[in-house]
């Protein structure tokens, strides 16, 4: 029996093919390979290493791998007097200032930023200096003419900024309970949640 007839039957015991099916695939492979003999090595050999070279993105996903989880360069990055209200909690818990990466996220909702910090990814000896059994500190600030001011602070599983018809909007995770807050132009009110954008 000749190889081809071989590979044949092989295949026809493992896809459940009739033989003419089988012969057209080993026809249609070798076909495959006879053109990729024929083809000139230079171009396979520089498309091959052209392909080995790092793109922007991968070279920005590749460098996050060497980002300290927990650093001291996430409170270092913060508006000014952020970064003065947190550093001021370093003698409370006992250790130097750092954080994980979303410790800070931001939002813009009708032409004004706030920024929501969580301290469940602060790094705190004294863990009772920030959390205790209703959660951990979330605290809401307000940019204003360049200043950052504190608009919400709560004690709470999660916080979650949202945005609903450019309104700004603060989720808090109690747990077992949540709560949704709205913002009314100067603070934030206890409000009713619709669709919400994150």
């Amino acid at each position: 029996m000749s190889g081809t007839s071989q590979i044949a039957k092989v295949r026809f015991h493992v896809e459940r093919m009739d033989c003419a099916s089988c012969a057209t695939k080993i026809e249609n492979a070798d076909k495959r390979r006879w053109v990729l003999k024929r083809l000139p090595v230079a171009p396979m050999v520089a498309a091959f290493l052209f392909s080995l070279l790092p793109s922007g993105q991968a070279l920005a996903r590749g460098s996050m791998a060497t980002e300290r989880p927990w650093a001291s360069e996430h409170i270092e990055g913060l508006p000014a007097d952020i970064r003065r209200a947190v550093v001021a909690r370093e003698r409370a818990c006992g250790n130097a200032a750092a954080a994980a990466h979303y410790f800070s996220v931001s939002i813009e909702a009708g032409g004004q930023r706030f920024v929501s910090l969580h301290f469940e990814e602060f790094v705190c000896a004294n863990r009772g200096a920030v959390c205790n059994a209703a959660g951990c500190l979330h605290e809401v600030y307000l940019e204003s003419g360049g200043r950052h001011r504190l608009v919400f602070s709560a004690r709470a599983r999660d916080v979650r900024l949202s945005k609903d018809g450019g309104v700004a909007g603060i989720e808090v995770n109690y747990g077992a309970s949540s709560q949704f807050f709205r913002w009314n132009g100067t603070r934030f009110v206890p409000g009713l949640a619709t669709s919400r954008s994150r």
